[in-house]
C-alpha cells in the first residue's frame, strides 16, 4: 500500500490515504493500521483478550472485517459535528464499520450523557468527554475500561503507541483513579488572539507612554493581565473593543481560571484534599481584572463562545482568548504573524481544554469492541495530524508536531511543547465528579458580578464557601489532578 506523505497540506484525507475500500480492509486485517511508526516488536501489540467480542488467535491488528454488520452511534458536542461527520464516512469507507454521529448543543452535553448513561439506556455507544467531565462520566463506572481492548492482539494498532500523546493529554482526557477509560482526542488549551496589524498602527503612540510594548511577544504573551488591561484600555480609547466571554454559561468557568492562576500561581483552585483556593487575595484581584474588562469588551454579557470567535472574525474586536478550532479560523482569515498573533493568555497560565473518546459500558459487546475500534482510529498517528491539518482540532501526540504540519498548520509553532515551553504550566479547573455543582455556583456568581449586581469580594466569598460545602461531603482525594 502507497500514498503520499501524509505531512503534505494539499492533500485530503480521501486521496492521500490508501485507496483501500472496506473489502480491502477485510483481506488485510492483519495490517496494523498504516505500519509501525514505533519500531516496537510484533509482541509489544499482543496481549490477552478480556472478554471482547472478537478474539482471534491468527492474526495481529485491528479484525475489522468482523464487524462489517456493526453500527454504532457516536455523541459529539455540536462544536465538533463537522470534523466527527467526516471522521465517521472516512471510517465507513475503510473499514466497512457504520458510524453514525448525533449531535448535542455544548450547554446541553453533559446533562444529556448523564441521564442515558443513568438510565442505562444511552442512544450512543461511545461519545466524546470535556477534559472537565472525566470524573463525573467515569466515576459511576459509565465508561468502559479500555485497558482490556488496548491489549487484545485482534482490536488494538500495533503502531497505535498510547504512550505517544503527551502526558497532561492523557492523564487529564482518559484516566481516572490509575484506569485508563478514553483515548485523547483534542489536545487543547486556551490562547490569546491579538491584531497584529492593528497594534503596529498604534505602537509607537503606545510605547512612547509604557514600560512595556504594547506588542505581546510570541509565545510568552503579556506578562499580566494588569499589563493586558493597559493596553485594552488604550485600545478601547481608540475605538477597539475586545473579546469578553461574560455571558452567564460554561464560558465563564473557562475564563476565570486563566486569571486565578495567573494573579495566585496555583494551577488549581482546589488543593490535593479538594479545599477550596478561592481564600486566597489573588482569587479576588483575578475576579476585579475580570470586571475591569467588561468596559473595554464588546456586549460581554451576551458574549459566549460562538460570538467572541466570530467578532474577531467580523473585525470588531482586537483581542480574544479562544481555544484551537476557532484560532484556526482566526489564522485562516487573518494570516498567521500577519493580522493576528497567538500568545500564551496573560500571564503565562493558560487553560487546558481538551477532549477524549469514551466508550458506553453499557453497550452489548460487539458495538463496544466497534466503536474502540473507530476512537482508536480517530486518535492514531495518522488521525492525529488529519484532525489538524484539516479542522483545526489541535494534536495530542507529540509525534504530530512536524516542521511539515507546523508550515501548513501554524498554529502548531504555539501548540509545541518543545518549541514553547511555557505551555507546559497549565491551568487546571476541577474535574471531578461534583464538576457540575462547582462549575454552576461558579457561573451563577461571577455572572452577577459581570453584570455589576453583586461585589467582587462578596463574589468570591460565595464561591469559596459554596465550594467548601460541595467538596465537603466527599473523602479528600486529589480532587483537583
Amino acid at each position: 500500500m502507497t500514498h503520499k506523505s501524509e505531512d503534505d497540506p494539499t492533500q485530503s484525507r480521501r486521496r492521500y490515504l490508501t485507496g483501500v475500500t472496506a473489502a480491502g480492509i477485510a483481506a488485510l486485517a492483519g495490517c496494523s493500521g498504516g505500519g509501525s511508526e514505533t519500531g516496537e516488536s510484533e509482541d509489544a501489540s499482543q496481549g490477552t483478550t478480556a472478554g471482547s467480542g472478537s478474539e482471534s488467535t491468527t492474526q495481529s491488528g485491528p479484525n475489522y472485517a468482523a464487524y462489517q454488520d456493526v453500527s454504532i452511534t457516536f455523541a459529539t458536542s455540536s462544536l465538533y459535528t463537522e470534523p466527527m461527520n467526516d471522521l465517521a464516512s472516512t471510517f465507513n469507507e475503510e473499514t466497512g464499520i457504520e458510524v453514525n454521529v448525533t449531535s448535542y448543543a455544548q450547554s446541553e452535553m453533559l446533562t444529556k450523557l448523564q441521564n442515558q448513561l443513568r438510565a442505562r439506556q444511552a442512544e450512543f455507544d461511545a461519545f466524546v468527554s470535556d477534559v472537565i467531565w472525566t470524573g463525573t462520566l467515569m466515576d459511576p463506572g459509565w465508561a468502559e475500561p479500555l485497558e482490556a481492548y488496548l491489549n487484545d492482539s485482534s482490536l488494538a494498532m500495533e503502531s497505535y503507541d498510547y504512550d505517544d500523546h503527551l502526558d497532561v493529554f492523557a492523564r487529564n482526557y482518559g484516566q481516572w483513579n490509575g484506569e485508563t477509560y478514553g483515548l485523547p482526542w483534542y489536545g487543547d488549551t486556551m490562547k490569546l488572539n491579538v491584531r497584529k496589524d492593528l497594534l503596529e498602527q498604534y505602537a509607537d503612540e503606545f510605547n512612547q507612554n509604557h514600560d512595556f510594548d504594547i506588542m505581546p511577544p510570541f509565545p510568552e504573551g503579556y506578562d499580566s493581565y494588569a499589563q493586558f488591561n493597559k493596553v485594552a484600555q488604550f485600545m478601547h480609547d481608540k475605538g477597539h473593543q475586545m473579546g469578553l466571554e461574560g455571558r452567564r454559561g460554561w464560558n465563564i468557568v473557562y475564563y476565570y481560571p486563566n486569571r486565578f492562576s495567573a494573579e495566585t500561581g496555583m494551577q488549581s483552585m482546589l488543593d490535593e484534599d479538594g479545599n477550596s483556593r478561592l481564600s486566597m487575595q489573588g482569587a479576588q484581584d483575578a475576579l476585579q481584572l475580570m470586571v475591569d474588562q467588561t468596559e473595554f469588551a464588546r456586549n460581554p454579557l451576551s458574549t459566549g463562545y460562538t460570538q467572541s470567535r466570530d467578532q474577531f472574525l467580523n473585525g470588531d474586536t482586537w483581542a480574544v482568548e479562544q481555544w484551537g478550532t476557532a484560532t484556526k479560523k482566526i489564522i485562516d482569515k487573518w494570516g498567521w504573524e500577519d493580522g493576528v498573533r497567538v500568545t500564551l493568555t496573560p500571564g503565562g497560565y493558560p487553560d487546558l481544554g481538551g477532549w477524549g473518546m469514551l466508550v458506553n459500558s453499557f453497550s452489548d459487546q460487539d458495538r463496544k469492541d466497534a466503536a474502540f475500534l473507530f476512537a482508536q482510529w480517530a486518535t492514531s498517528k495518522e488521525m492525529d495530524k488529519y484532525t489538524m491539518r484539516e479542522h483545526g482540532v489541535t494534536p495530542t501526540r507529540a509525534s504530530s508536531f512536524t516542521d511539515d504540519l507546523k508550515e501548513a498548520s501554524p498554529q502548531l509553532r504555539y501548540q509545541d511543547p518543545e518549541a514553547n515551553p511555557g505551555i507546559k504550566t497549565l491551568s487546571l479547573r476541577p474535574r471531578n465528579p461534583n464538576y457540575q455543582e462547582l462549575g454552576n455556583t461558579m457561573q451563577t456568581r461571577i455572572s452577577e458580578a459581570l453584570s455589576g449586581s453583586a461585589g467582587v469580594e462578596e463574589t468570591i466569598n460565595t464561591i469559596h464557601s459554596e465550594w467548601q460545602s460541595i467538596m465537603g461531603n466527599w473523602p479528600a482525594l486529589r480532587w483537583a489532578l
